[in-house]
């Protein structure tokens, strides 16, 4: 009977010290679980800050279709400008505008000339 009472204390005495390693080991899970959720949270901060600035950005980007048309027509006038080079156009405006600057210096000079004739049967 000794025997049994030795035995029933040593069975009570283990289980005594399981219950208390599962209570250890709950608290630490505890303890890791709150960490885990800490971390989590402050990932998910940063993942959503990261999402707002990618809206800031998206926000400020020219739409596509506006970015096309503007292309095209910069292709447009790039065509025109060719088509004026191989043509020689280019040169036909430079000529018109030097013919202009030349009558206009000759009436500048023709006006010059009869305003000092006037000037000078005004003073005789």
């Amino acid at each position: 009977m000794a025997l049994l009472a030795e035995m029933d204390r040593r069975f009570e005495a283990a289980i005594a010290a399981q219950d208390k390693a599962v209570q250890i080991a709950m608290i630490a899970s505890e303890k890791a679980v709150v960490k885990a959720e800490i971390a989590a949270e402050k990932r998910f901060e940063s993942v959503n800050e990261f999402r707002g600035q990618l809206s800031d950005q998206a926000a400020t980007f020219m739409p596509r279709a506006e970015t096309e048309q503007r292309l095209n027509r910069i292709v447009e006038d790039i065509t025109v400008l060719q088509k004026l080079t191989a043509s020689g156009g280019g040169r036909l405006l430079g000529a018109n505008a030097s013919w202009a600057m030349m009558l206009g210096l000759g009436g500048l000079i023709i006006t010059l000339v009869g305003v000092g004739v006037a000037i000078f049967v005004a003073s005789r």
